[in-house]
């Protein structure tokens, strides 16, 4: 198979800004206001060749491990989402289900829960993250209290470009403004809203929030500190949960994916040019690939400066 090009999809947020058109040229100039462009979706088409039109899902049903490799858990359905965010301002404060209470709450035997990860591309002098609870604080304090008095409770941090900061489900978390970041999750879009500092949606009304299911998401879990991710090279994941293993990649490498994992490419900073069983793709900013499971040699040529984060399923612990 050869590497796969989806069509993003824009989403407007009311926190979102104009990074993403300014960044990356691919993406529309749409006057602001875009928070999310999915890079990685199950629903997303695939963008030109043999297999132009069908959604990624299609295709992983279609093509089976050759796609998705070894280490992918049987599912109908793509397993992981990824997307660059802009934020302008602040995101709700929100907390995501894990599997299990996901699969509760919905009523739906096949829900995934949303553990996630955030690779900082830009932060602005004074960006923050609220992540996790307080020292002292307890999810009963934010069961007795509602509002602003919430952020009481919870953790801040000061976030820089090239952190990392990883986000299991039942952490209680918000980006601040000033943030630019490639965010890699589970493929569930399961969010429970406890504040949205005041404001309105899109449509011009309050969000709502969704207290009585955040607070049954809510785990009493420490902040995980932003971290900085040195170049690991291939094959040394710095990252690795249950869901997904990341790396940053800095420098020309080679490697096989031998079947286990399918491979997702994002070109954080710089242009490459990736070439899989000798067929060439240019990488620019933003521009995200798939490589599939079944390829045999994968070359990724980078210039100084140049910038990749490579995702794959982990190794089954």
């Amino acid at each position: 198979m050869r590497p796969l090009r989806l069509i993003p999809q824009l989403h407007p947020r009311v926190w979102g800004g104009d990074l993403l058109a300014r960044r990356f040229a691919r993406c529309a100039r749409t006057g602001g206001g875009i928070g999310e462009s999915w890079e990685v979706h199950g629903d997303l088409l695939v963008a030109g060749g043999p297999d132009q039109g069908l959604t990624l899902d299609e295709l992983a049903r279609r093509e089976g491990q050759a796609l998705l490799g070894k280490r992918c858990p049987p599912s109908t359905t793509f397993p992981l989402l990824v997307k660059w965010l802009d934020c302008r301002d602040w995101l709700s404060v929100q907390v995501h289900p894990d599997d299990v209470v996901a699969r509760s709450l919905t009523g739906d035997p096949s829900a995934r829960g949303k553990t996630e990860c955030w690779y900082l591309v830009e932060a602005e002098e004074g960006a923050e993250v609220i992540h996790g609870l307080a020292a002292g604080a307890s999810v009963e304090d934010l069961a007795r209290f509602q509002g602003r008095k919430i952020l009481d409770f919870l953790h801040r941090q000061v976030a820089h470009a090239d952190q990392i900061l990883y986000t299991p489900a039942g952490t209680v978390h918000a980006l601040g403004p000033g943030l630019l970041l490639l965010e890699i999750q589970q493929s569930s879009d399961l969010t429970y809203r406890l504040y949205d500092w005041g404001r309105l949606g899109l449509d011009g009304n309050p969000r709502e929030l969704h207290l009585p299911e955040a607070l049954r998401s809510l785990r009493d879990s420490r902040p995980e500190p932003l971290r900085n991710l040195p170049p690991s090279g291939v094959g040394q994941p710095r990252l690795a949960c249950p869901h997904f293993a990341l790396e940053t990649i800095t420098g020309s490498a080679g490697w096989n994916p031998a079947g286990l994992s399918l491979e997702i490419l994002a070109m954080v900073r710089g242009e490459g040019q990736l070439e899989v069983e000798g067929q060439t793709e240019r990488l620019l900013p933003g521009d995200v690939l798939i490589v599939p499971a079944s390829a045999r040699e994968v070359h990724l040529e980078l210039p100084a400066g140049g910038l990749v984060v490579r995702v794959r399923l982990p190794e089954p612990s």
